[in-house]
């Protein structure tokens, strides 16, 4: 076995202890956290990957042993080097890692390495670190792609109150098809992500990379998709600044935040090169951002990009319709955002202070009904300061609207719903999914909202 060991390139890191020194920490986190996090009867399919490795045993031809025979010895090997591995990584820095290894953590050990090999796997690691490999390439999951050139495997995670969706989708570029391979649904307590923040990014990041091991994700990357909430747009003439940036005047007194806090995107916006044409901004607190790239850097997956929600779908829906005017809402719990404007001019974001919830009651027609009128009438109001009238149709999108309708509560007339559209062709097949695990009744309106911003965002 001590030759064996060898093989593992870790010792050599061991004589640069600056290469890690940075490190230490956020690993003993990892390995700490797992027995809180993990859910064994979830994860078998990690063994199952693991049993599915190749014979390592370099000159020698395929085993004839049985199947028992190999899947134990395989085990073992690898539950005996995860030990000692995990032995020297004390040693070398016992004030710092204070670890205990006891018999009840064997099998925490055992996935503990699964999950490192996996974030080391990926090539964004810091550059400090990013050589240094803790298990041999050869025992890394294979990625058995097919049609790699028309196919891209990615992950999504789509936070809104309180909730997070996790999706394994499959995008196919000869047709443009988006195929739903596996989805879980987490409940995230206000300890974790607060109103405004996410308040314990260590733990944030350890429930994201357990729901996507749950799915089978390894090295896709990852669009993130966060609630319209905590963005706001507001849509400026590039004659109206003295400078496209931050610390310009206009620009800070559109902010709802202070300027210290506020993080701001400009994109220009025209349909011809003009000299005067529009700066669509949008604002989100600093914290909060920061607060998701900081655990963003711990999950360590590649990052396609952090996005709002319906600023993606309402580009999606002026793609698809040319209409002087473009109303959409974002349903949430406590609060509906509410876009106005149109393609290629002002595009203006509004929060409104209420959401499905305060509607909810026994009688999903009248809450229906209720809540729609006064959205309406708020949107009347909103129009009215500009001289507008309220356009044809209403667009809707949201989760909240998979609490507002049903087979006998239907939209009330002027309201319409993204998926008429057909914004992206999607496949989403609950039954024909290996992980398919909500905690809502239905997550149908944000499985629209993601297949239309994925289609959008690649």
């Amino acid at each position: 076995m001590k030759n064996k060991l060898n093989k593992f390139p870790f010792r050599q890191a061991l004589q640069n202890k600056d290469l890690i020194k940075n490190k230490l920490l956020n690993i003993r986190n990892l390995f700490l956290s797992f027995n809180k996090t993990y859910n064994s009867e979830k994860y078998q399919k990690l063994l199952i990957k693991f049993l599915q490795f190749k014979n390592q045993e370099s000159g020698k031809t395929k085993s004839k042993k049985n199947k028992k025979e190999i899947t134990k010895s395989r085990k073992n090997y690898f539950y005996e080097n995860s030990q000692k591995l995990l032995h020297n990584f004390i040693k070398f820095n016992r004030t710092k890692l204070k670890i205990k290894l006891s018999n009840e953590s064997k099998s925490i050990i055992f996935k503990s390495i699964n999950r490192v090999n996996n974030l080391l796997k990926n090539n964004k690691l810091s550059a400090s670190i990013k050589n240094i490999k803790i298990i041999n390439e050869k025992f890394l999951f294979s990625t058995n792609k097919k049609n790699e050139k028309y196919n891209q495997t990615v992950g999504t995670i789509f936070y809104s109150d309180h909730n997070i969706i996790f999706g394994k989708l499959n995008f196919n570029f000869a047709n443009n098809k988006i195929n739903f391979k596996a989805v879980t649904e987490i409940s995230i307590p206000a300890n974790i992500i607060g109103d405004s923040i996410v308040e314990d990014i260590n733990e944030l990041a350890n429930i994201s990379l357990d729901a996507l091991n749950l799915i089978d994700l390894v090295d896709e990357p990852l669009l993130i998709v966060l609630s319209s909430s905590f963005f706001n747009i507001h849509t400026f003439l590039s004659s109206d600044l003295k400078q496209i940036s931050s610390t310009d005047k206009q620009v800070q007194a559109k902010s709802p935040y202070l300027p210290a806090n506020t993080h701001v995107e400009f994109r220009k916006i025209s349909q011809d090169k003009t000299s005067n044409e529009f700066i669509r901004t949008t604002y989100a607190n600093k914290d909060f951002i920061k607060s998701w790239t900081d655990t963003l850097e711990i999950i360590d997956f590649p990052i396609i990009g952090l996005v709002p929600a319906s600023p993606i779908v309402f580009e999606a829906i002026t793609n698809k319709l040319n209409e002087k005017l473009t109303v959409l809402i974002d349903i949430e719990s406590l609060s509906t955002t509410v876009l106005i404007g149109s393609k290629f001019e002002e595009l203006n974001s509004f929060k409104l202070p209420f959401g499905f919830s305060l509607y909810l009651s026994n009688d999903l027609k009248v809450s229906s009904t209720n809540y729609f009128e006064r959205v309406f009438n708020s949107i009347s109001l909103l129009l009215k300061q500009s001289n507008q009238t309220p356009p044809k149709n209403i667009f809707v999108m949201g989760h909240g609207m998979d609490n507002l309708i049903s087979d006998k509560a239907y939209l009330p007339a002027g309201f319409k719903q993204i998926a008429e559209l057909n914004l992206s062709d999607y496949s989403y097949s609950p039954k024909e999914m290996n992980i398919h695990e909500l905690i809502s009744n239905s997550i149908n309106s944000n499985v629209e909202s993601l297949a239309s911003i994925l289609r959008s965002c690649l």
